[in-house]
Formats: structure tokens, C-alpha cells, sequence
């Protein structure tokens, strides 16, 4: 047994179902991600606070820990402000580790979720420039914590002083915090287990469902135009290219435009242009259904939370191809009659150069 998730409940909902006309109640939450969403980073440009060069985990840390965190969040004007922190106490952020490729960035005015996921795109792009560079991915998780309770001891025998209810009665200085609060964490290279040399997906071995394989060059961008300061002629301007990919035709070359007037140091305008590069990387897609099942002689073991689990890497076979897939959705339901179902699902597979 373990937790399986925590989510933020967000619309419950009462209705009717037409074919027994039994009331149903349903219950839709966000996973704790949305607390990310929840802030936006509101000082000023150009500052400490909205312009950074830094690791990326580190830097990712370090803007949450100024929106949201108890002690560390900042107003418009870089005053502690505890009415912008989550609960204190409850909300934490993962210490430094400094694994991500350095980067520089600029995020006035922005969300903070929006900001992670740009700097998460960047990682990943300067891993495909330099494999040294490590992926960088980011995830609010259910973290226990733990209550301070301290009791009134008997003097003689040792044990709490019990009340008339037969609790015992609690020294001033306790703390009482709830049982789960939330911390933000980074993860370099993969948010799960390498699992690629311990099973194979495929529909031969009775494991995997409705897959379906494309190349998806739809929404393609290997060049990207920063523009810096300045107007007309005087604008500081660099391309950021992946020149395989421009090179694939004589008509491949496609263009996309990235603002960076925000950025203060016009030697860091690369940066800016690394997320907008990687997300019009063209997409190699493997969707399909993972199948928590047990062994039997036609099918390999697959059990969740053994075999594979949220964020693993996983080999899968499919169409005279082999690919690493990460499983980025896990969907867990239980009938009326009980019977529970579990299935994973992916994402991206692979990228195209």
C-alpha cells in the first residue's frame, strides 16, 4: 500500500445519470502543480528576482522559493510578504543539487509555472546540443511531515498526563501540522526508473494496447530570430539553428521569432531561444496503453508499481520498431463492483533530427 497521489479538489459535482436515473456525484481535482500556477513572478524587470544565470534545478528552486515559500516569498518590491506563501510549514522546496546546464533567463510579469516549463524545454534542448547537459524535469509531490507534539510527563512515572477524555494533554510548545504537505523537487535525466532492460511492451506479448505510430513534422521550427535591445538597424539580434535539421531538404529552413528584449546581458540571447528551438523539434509519436497484468505463459509480468510506474523509462516494440517511451499518465479506476484498472500511457517517444 502506498499513497497514490494528492490532488486539489477543484470541481465537485452532483448529477443524474440518464440510464437508471441513479444521483452520482463526481469529484475533479488538479495534481499539486497547480500550486505553480497559482504565482506569478510580480517584481520588477531586470532584478534579482526576475533575471537569473544560473543551474537550472537551482534556478527553478530559486524561483519558487521567492513566489510561494513561507520566509522566502517576496512582493512587487522584494519585501518578505507572507501573505504570497502557501502554509508554513507545508510547502517546501528541495535543497540545491546544481545538475542542470547553467543558463540565463529573463521572466518579468510571468507565470511561474510557465516560466518552469520554458527552463524544463531549455535543459532539454541543450542536451540534444551537448548529451553532457542533463535533462531537467520538475514535479510538486506529496511530502509527509511530521508533528511536534510535545506532552506533559508525569514526574514520577514518565508517561503523559492524561485528560478525562484519556488524551494526553499537550506541552505549549507543540506543534500540530497536518499529516501530508507539499514539496517542490527537480530530477535530472528522467523523473522515474530506467526500465528499458527489464521488459518489453509490445502487442505480441498481450501487454499493450491501442497503439498507433506517426511523424509528426507539422509544427516544425529549426531556426529561431532573438531580437534584443534597440529599434530598426541598431536591434541586437542571433540566430539559434539546428542546422540538421534545416539541412534534411532545401526547404526545410523554418523560421520562428523570440522577443528578447527583457534579457539585460545581450551575450546570454541564445538562451532565450533554446525552449522555442526544442518545442519545434518534429515529434516521432508512439502512443499506447500500458497493461498492469500478471504473468502467464503468452505475457511477460507487468504489474504496476513493480514492473513499471509513473515517469519510468520502458522499452516497447511496435511496427518494425524499438522505442524508449516515457509514461507520463497513469490512469487508476475502480468499478461498482470493485474491480480496479490500472493502465500507463505516453507521451513523445522520440524526437526527430
Amino acid at each position: 500500500m502506498r499513497r497514490e497521489g494528492t490532488f486539489i479538489l477543484r470541481l465537485p459535482k452532483i448529477y443524474t445519470r440518464k440510464t437508471d436515473n441513479m444521483r452520482m456525484i463526481s469529484f475533479t481535482g488538479r495534481d499539486p502543480n497547480d500550486l505553480l500556477a497559482r504565482r506569478y513572478v510580480v517584481q520588477a524587470a531586470g532584478n534579482v528576482y526576475t533575471r537569473k544565470t544560473d543551474e537550472v534545478d537551482d534556478m527553478m528552486k530559486a524561483i519558487v522559493r521567492e513566489q510561494m515559500l513561507w520566509g522566502a516569498a517576496v512582493d512587487e518590491n522584494g519585501v518578505i510578504d507572507y501573505t504570497r506563501a502557501f502554509p508554513r510549514g507545508e510547502f517546501s522546496v528541495q535543497s540545491n543539487a546544481s545538475l542542470g546546464p547553467s543558463v540565463s533567463a529573463a521572466f518579468a510579469d510571468r507565470n511561474v509555472l510557465d516560466v518552469l516549463k520554458e527552463l524544463k524545454l531549455a535543459s532539454f534542448q541543450l542536451n540534444q546540443n551537448n548529451f553532457l547537459n542533463r535533462r531537467i524535469y520538475f514535479d510538486v509531490v506529496p511530502y509527509d511531515i511530521s508533528a511536534l507534539i510535545l506532552y506533559i510527563l508525569d514526574e514520577v512515572l514518565g508517561t503523559p498526563i492524561l485528560d478525562e477524555l484519556g488524551d494526553g494533554i499537550e506541552d505549549e510548545s507543540s506543534t500540530q501540522l497536518p499529516g501530508v504537505g507539499f514539496q517542490f523537487q527537480t530530477f535530472a535525466d528522467l523523473r522515474g526508473l530506467d526500465r528499458t532492460q527489464d521488459l518489453e511492451f509490445s502487442v505480441e506479448n498481450n501487454n499493450l494496447e491501442e497503439p498507433y505510430y506517426t511523424q509528426n513534422y507539422l509544427e516544425e521550427v529549426n531556426a529561431v530570430i532573438v531580437k534584443g535591445f534597440g529599434r530598426g538597424d541598431s536591434r541586437v539580434s542571433v540566430w539559434v539553428e539546428d542546422q540538421t535539421r534545416i539541412n534534411a531538404s532545401r526547404w526545410n529552413r523554418m523560421e520562428s521569432f523570440k522577443d528578447g528584449s527583457q534579457e539585460p546581458d545581450q551575450t546570454k540571447l541564445e538562451d532565450v531561444g533554446f525552449p522555442d528551438l526544442y518545442a519545434g523539434i518534429p515529434k516521432e509519436e508512439l502512443s499506447a496503453v500500458f497493461l498492469n497484468v500478471p504473468e502467464s505463459p503468452d505475457t511477460p509480468r507487468s504489474l504496476y508499481g513493480l514492473d513499471w510506474d509513473f515517469g519510468d523509462l520502458v522499452r516497447v516494440s511496435y511496427a518494425g520498431k524499438q522505442f524508449n517511451v516515457e509514461i507520463v499518465i497513469v490512469y487508476v479506476a475502480i468499478d461498482e463492483g470493485g474491480r480496479e484498472t490500472i493502465t500507463g500511457r505516453n507521451q513523445v517517444s522520440a524526437t526527430l533530427g
